[in-house]
Protein backbone atom coordinates (compact mmCIF):
# COMPACT_ATOMS: atom_id res chain seq x y z
CA UNK A 1 0.00 0.00 0.00
CA UNK A 2 1.37 3.77 -1.18
CA UNK A 3 0.88 6.67 1.57
CA UNK A 4 0.23 9.67 0.19
CA UNK A 5 1.14 12.46 2.88
CA UNK A 6 -0.91 15.43 1.19
CA UNK A 7 -4.10 13.31 1.20
CA UNK A 8 -6.30 14.80 3.49
CA UNK A 9 -8.80 11.41 2.97
CA UNK A 10 -6.14 8.93 3.59
CA UNK A 11 -5.52 7.52 7.09
CA UNK A 12 -3.91 10.40 9.29
CA UNK A 13 -2.42 8.00 11.39
CA UNK A 14 -0.53 6.10 8.64
CA UNK A 15 0.21 9.12 6.65
CA UNK A 16 1.81 10.41 9.95
CA UNK A 17 3.80 7.61 10.57
CA UNK A 18 5.00 7.62 7.51
CA UNK A 19 6.65 11.02 7.41
CA UNK A 20 8.09 10.17 10.55
CA UNK A 21 9.89 7.46 9.36
CA UNK A 22 10.99 9.40 6.21
CA UNK A 23 11.85 12.08 8.19
CA UNK A 24 13.60 10.37 11.17
CA UNK A 25 15.41 8.52 9.08
CA UNK A 26 16.57 11.05 6.58
CA UNK A 27 17.74 13.75 9.11
CA UNK A 28 17.38 11.92 12.94
CA UNK A 29 14.53 12.22 15.31
CA UNK A 30 16.48 15.12 17.45
CA UNK A 31 16.83 17.27 14.13
CA UNK A 32 13.08 16.81 13.19
CA UNK A 33 10.64 18.83 14.71
CA UNK A 34 6.35 18.43 15.13
CA UNK A 35 5.95 21.44 12.72
CA UNK A 36 8.53 19.33 9.84
CA UNK A 37 6.13 16.33 10.31
CA UNK A 38 2.82 18.77 10.16
CA UNK A 39 4.53 20.18 6.82
CA UNK A 40 5.41 16.70 5.42
CA UNK A 41 1.36 15.79 5.57
CA UNK A 42 -0.10 19.06 5.31
CA UNK A 43 -1.49 19.48 8.98
CA UNK A 44 -1.12 21.59 11.84
CA UNK A 45 0.72 21.37 14.67
CA UNK A 46 -2.62 20.82 16.74
CA UNK A 47 -3.64 18.23 14.33
CA UNK A 48 -0.34 16.46 14.72
CA UNK A 49 -1.12 16.21 18.40
CA UNK A 50 -4.83 15.54 17.35
CA UNK A 51 -3.70 11.89 16.59
CA UNK A 52 0.06 11.28 18.66
CA UNK A 53 0.76 12.69 22.12
CA UNK A 54 4.15 13.67 21.39
CA UNK A 55 6.76 13.41 18.85
CA UNK A 56 8.69 10.45 21.53
CA UNK A 57 5.29 8.77 21.77
CA UNK A 58 5.66 8.49 17.87
CA UNK A 59 9.07 7.38 17.81
CA UNK A 60 8.17 5.03 20.56
CA UNK A 61 5.12 3.57 18.62
CA UNK A 62 7.20 3.03 15.17
CA UNK A 63 10.11 0.81 17.30
CA UNK A 64 7.88 -0.95 19.44
CA UNK A 65 5.46 -1.96 15.73
CA UNK A 66 8.54 -2.68 14.40
CA UNK A 67 10.54 -4.93 16.95
CA UNK A 68 7.50 -6.87 17.66
CA UNK A 69 6.47 -7.54 14.13
CA UNK A 70 10.43 -8.96 13.52
CA UNK A 71 10.16 -10.90 17.30
CA UNK A 72 6.71 -12.38 15.43
CA UNK A 73 8.02 -13.34 12.50
CA UNK A 74 11.25 -15.08 14.19
CA UNK A 75 9.73 -17.10 16.42
CA UNK A 76 6.83 -18.22 13.56
CA UNK A 77 9.98 -19.05 11.77
CA UNK A 78 11.93 -20.91 14.55
CA UNK A 79 9.06 -22.89 15.69
CA UNK A 80 9.78 -25.36 12.71
CA UNK A 81 13.73 -25.89 13.05
CA UNK A 82 15.25 -27.99 15.66
CA UNK A 83 19.12 -27.98 14.35
CA UNK A 84 21.20 -24.90 15.69
CA UNK A 85 22.54 -24.51 12.03
CA UNK A 86 19.16 -24.47 10.31
CA UNK A 87 18.04 -21.99 13.43
CA UNK A 88 21.29 -19.75 12.48
CA UNK A 89 20.50 -19.90 9.12
CA UNK A 90 16.71 -18.47 9.48
CA UNK A 91 18.09 -15.66 11.78
CA UNK A 92 20.19 -14.40 9.30
CA UNK A 93 18.21 -14.81 6.25
CA UNK A 94 15.15 -13.18 7.83
CA UNK A 95 17.08 -10.80 9.56
CA UNK A 96 18.55 -9.85 6.71
CA UNK A 97 15.73 -9.41 4.46
CA UNK A 98 13.26 -7.18 7.09
CA UNK A 99 16.50 -4.89 6.64
CA UNK A 100 16.63 -4.90 2.97
CA UNK A 101 12.86 -4.44 2.31
CA UNK A 102 12.26 -1.94 5.18
CA UNK A 103 15.50 0.25 4.96
CA UNK A 104 14.15 3.42 7.04
CA UNK A 105 12.10 1.48 9.62
CA UNK A 106 15.01 -0.51 10.11
CA UNK A 107 17.42 2.57 10.76
CA UNK A 108 14.76 4.64 12.50
CA UNK A 109 14.13 1.11 15.03
CA UNK A 110 18.27 -0.23 15.24
CA UNK A 111 19.45 4.19 15.48
CA UNK A 112 16.81 5.93 17.74
CA UNK A 113 17.04 4.03 20.93
CA UNK A 114 19.29 6.72 22.53
CA UNK A 115 16.31 9.22 21.70
CA UNK A 116 14.06 7.92 24.08
CA UNK A 117 13.94 8.63 27.57
CA UNK A 118 16.08 6.53 29.98
CA UNK A 119 14.19 5.12 32.33
CA UNK A 120 11.00 5.74 30.60
CA UNK A 121 8.42 2.86 30.38
CA UNK A 122 8.72 3.35 26.43
CA UNK A 123 12.52 3.06 26.59
CA UNK A 124 12.38 -0.15 29.09
CA UNK A 125 9.23 -1.78 26.61
CA UNK A 126 12.07 -1.33 23.80
CA UNK A 127 15.01 -3.03 25.59
CA UNK A 128 12.80 -5.84 26.86
CA UNK A 129 10.93 -6.16 23.21
CA UNK A 130 15.21 -6.72 22.04
CA UNK A 131 16.18 -8.70 24.63
CA UNK A 132 13.34 -11.22 23.72
CA UNK A 133 14.88 -10.91 20.26
CA UNK A 134 18.89 -11.20 20.93
CA UNK A 135 17.85 -14.45 23.40
CA UNK A 136 17.06 -16.38 19.95
CA UNK A 137 20.31 -15.40 18.69
CA UNK A 138 21.88 -16.28 22.14
CA UNK A 139 20.12 -19.79 22.64
CA UNK A 140 21.07 -20.61 19.06
CA UNK A 141 24.77 -20.49 19.30
CA UNK A 142 25.24 -21.64 22.85
CA UNK A 143 23.37 -25.11 21.80
CA UNK A 144 25.82 -25.19 18.94
CA UNK A 145 28.72 -24.73 21.12
CA UNK A 146 27.42 -27.30 23.75
CA UNK A 147 26.36 -29.45 20.58
CA UNK A 148 29.43 -29.68 18.97
CA UNK A 149 27.71 -28.03 15.89
CA UNK A 150 29.65 -24.49 16.27
CA UNK A 151 32.94 -23.73 17.07
CA UNK A 152 32.75 -20.20 18.74
CA UNK A 153 35.57 -18.38 20.86
CA UNK A 154 33.24 -15.69 21.83
CA UNK A 155 29.61 -16.08 21.64
CA UNK A 156 28.93 -12.52 22.11
CA UNK A 157 31.28 -11.02 19.38
CA UNK A 158 30.06 -13.72 17.06
CA UNK A 159 26.75 -12.67 17.16
CA UNK A 160 27.23 -9.10 17.21
CA UNK A 161 29.57 -9.49 13.77
CA UNK A 162 26.38 -11.42 12.37
CA UNK A 163 23.79 -9.23 13.33
CA UNK A 164 25.85 -6.37 12.33
CA UNK A 165 26.40 -8.11 8.62
CA UNK A 166 22.36 -8.40 8.66
CA UNK A 167 21.23 -5.22 9.64
CA UNK A 168 23.67 -3.80 7.11
CA UNK A 169 21.64 -4.35 4.27
CA UNK A 170 19.72 -0.84 5.27
CA UNK A 171 22.20 1.07 4.24
CA UNK A 172 23.47 -0.77 1.06
CA UNK A 173 20.82 -3.09 -0.37
CA UNK A 174 18.87 -2.07 -4.03
CA UNK A 175 16.51 -4.32 -5.32
CA UNK A 176 18.05 -3.18 -8.63
CA UNK A 177 21.45 -4.46 -8.05
CA UNK A 178 23.56 -7.45 -8.89
CA UNK A 179 22.15 -9.61 -6.48
CA UNK A 180 18.38 -10.61 -5.86
CA UNK A 181 17.34 -10.55 -1.95
CA UNK A 182 17.10 -14.22 -2.46
CA UNK A 183 20.93 -14.32 -3.27
CA UNK A 184 22.48 -11.92 -0.59
CA UNK A 185 20.40 -13.95 1.94
CA UNK A 186 21.93 -16.74 1.28
CA UNK A 187 24.99 -15.57 0.33
CA UNK A 188 25.01 -14.57 4.66
CA UNK A 189 23.97 -17.70 5.89
CA UNK A 190 27.23 -18.90 4.02
CA UNK A 191 29.45 -16.81 5.56
CA UNK A 192 27.54 -17.06 8.86
CA UNK A 193 28.05 -20.62 9.21
CA UNK A 194 31.70 -20.34 7.91
CA UNK A 195 31.91 -17.96 10.95
CA UNK A 196 30.91 -20.78 13.61
CA UNK A 197 32.66 -23.22 11.69
CA UNK A 198 29.62 -25.12 11.04
CA UNK A 199 28.49 -27.40 7.95
CA UNK A 200 27.50 -25.55 5.09
CA UNK A 201 24.21 -27.03 4.73
CA UNK A 202 21.39 -26.56 6.19
CA UNK A 203 17.61 -28.15 5.75
CA UNK A 204 15.38 -25.01 5.77
CA UNK A 205 15.35 -21.17 4.42
CA UNK A 206 13.48 -17.81 5.72
CA UNK A 207 9.55 -18.06 4.47
CA UNK A 208 9.36 -14.14 3.34
CA UNK A 209 5.18 -14.40 3.70
CA UNK A 210 6.16 -14.19 7.33
CA UNK A 211 8.41 -11.39 7.54
CA UNK A 212 6.23 -8.33 8.79
CA UNK A 213 5.38 -5.49 6.30
CA UNK A 214 4.91 -1.89 7.91
CA UNK A 215 2.29 0.13 5.68
CA UNK A 216 4.60 3.56 6.28
CA UNK A 217 7.52 1.86 4.78
CA UNK A 218 7.69 3.98 1.19
CA UNK A 219 7.76 1.79 -2.21
CA UNK A 220 11.30 4.27 -2.77
CA UNK A 221 13.06 4.30 0.00
CA UNK A 222 16.03 2.37 -1.31
CA UNK A 223 16.39 5.44 -3.29
CA UNK A 224 16.18 7.47 -0.29
CA UNK A 225 19.55 8.96 0.83
CA UNK A 226 21.24 7.85 3.73
CA UNK A 227 21.48 10.59 6.82
CA UNK A 228 25.12 11.83 5.63
CA UNK A 229 24.59 11.70 2.28
CA UNK A 230 21.64 14.04 2.23
CA UNK A 231 23.67 16.43 4.38
CA UNK A 232 25.73 16.69 1.26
Amino acid sequence: MIIDLTDPDGDAHERIRTAAVLLFARQGYAATSIRDLGRAVHMTNAGIYHHVASKEALLADLMRVAQQGLNDATERMLATAGAPADRLALLIGSLTAVHARNPLTTRVMDGELRSLTPGSAAHDEIIALRDVYEAHWRRTLADGVAGGTFRVADQKLTRLALMSMCTGTSEWYRPDGDSTLEQVCAEFVTIGLAAVRAPAQVTTSPDYSLLPDFPWEPPDAHNDPRPDEARR
